[in-house]
Parts: structure tokens; sequence; C-alpha cells
């Protein structure tokens, strides 16, 4: 009798929809990580309120990231976590935005930092820009930071019919 040979499975990823408002929790869940990494002053309770989301959806999406001192009270927060999550930057296209898988939150930093760069170039100031660093590539996908580039992509942005979301608008002072 002869045996067949067995495949090897192929992993499939398996994308199910997410509700939005699941989606947006985890997002504020998100804004309030960076918040309390921001400022160490800053209390779960007051950082939840500000954004406007619930500490059980806080402790759901991030409670990895949270971490309760001895005396238990107090809770602090990891400098840097392995959270996926896609962001969209614009591209040199109208109404195209390019998604940019991120696998850490010093990554999702870095783009923040990026799209502020652009958007003090788009007023002239192009001294961000040119300290952002050259060649960076996150997800796969490059960041420009050349000129010419960086022009296709505000003139886009400014012929665009939905402006583009403000998604990071808190990264990096901006």
């Amino acid at each position: 009798m002869k045996r067949k040979k067995q495949k090897a499975a192929s992993r499939r990823k398996i994308t199910m929809r997410v509700p939005e408002r699941s989606r947006s929790a985890r997002i504020k869940a998100l804004h309030v990580l960076s918040d309390l990494r921001r400022d160490p002053n800053l209390t779960l309770t007051q950082a939840a309120k500000d954004r406007e989301v619930s500490r059980r959806s806080i402790w759901k999406h991030i409670g990895s990231e949270l971490k309760r001192e001895r005396s238990g009270r107090r809770i602090r927060v990891t400098k840097s976590d392995r959270i996926r999550e896609t962001l969209n930057i614009p591209s040199t296209k109208p109404d195209v935005l390019t998604p940019i898988h991120t696998r850490s939150s010093k990554e999702r930093y870095l783009v923040g930092e990026w799209f502020a760069s652009i958007k003090e170039a788009g007023r002239r100031d192009f001294s961000r820009l040119n300290r952002f660093p050259k060649g960076t590539y996150i997800g796969g996908v490059r960041l420009p930071t050349g000129a010419y580039e960086v022009q296709k992509i505000l003139e886009a942005m400014e012929n665009s019919e939905n402006p583009f979301e403000r998604l990071y608008a808190t990264a990096g002072g901006a």
C-alpha cells in the first residue's frame, strides 16, 4: 500500500471584520498608552477620561503593557511594545493611502514622526524632514524623504477630495 505525501498545512491568515466600535476602542487605548509613556505623572484614569475610553477597554487591548507597582496602587507602562497595527500614509496620488504594517511602538512612533515632518514641510519648514533618517523601511514600505517625492505627496494631499485623517497629529508634537 502506497502512502500519499502529505502537504504541509499552509497557514492562512483569517481576516475577520472587526466592528468599528471595537476598532475605535483599540485605537483610543493605543493613544492612552502613548499618553502614559509621554507623561509619567498622568494616571490611567485621567488618560482614559481624556481619550474617552473605558478602563475596561484599556485593560482588554493593552493590558499586557501595564504593570502595577509593588504598592499595588500606581500603574506604570512598559517602555515599548510589540503590538501590531496597520497605519496608512498618503501616497503621491490623491485619495490613495499606502498601508504600513507596524510591529512595535517604535515603528508607530517613527511613522508619526515622518508624518509630522511631512506636515511641517507643507508649511515650508524642511528642517525636521532633513533630520529624519533617509532610507527608512517599515513593514516593507519606504518612508519617502526626497524633496521631489515629498512635494508630490503634499500636492496629492491638497488635491484630495477627502482630507487626510489626522491619525498622527499627536505624534511628535505637530
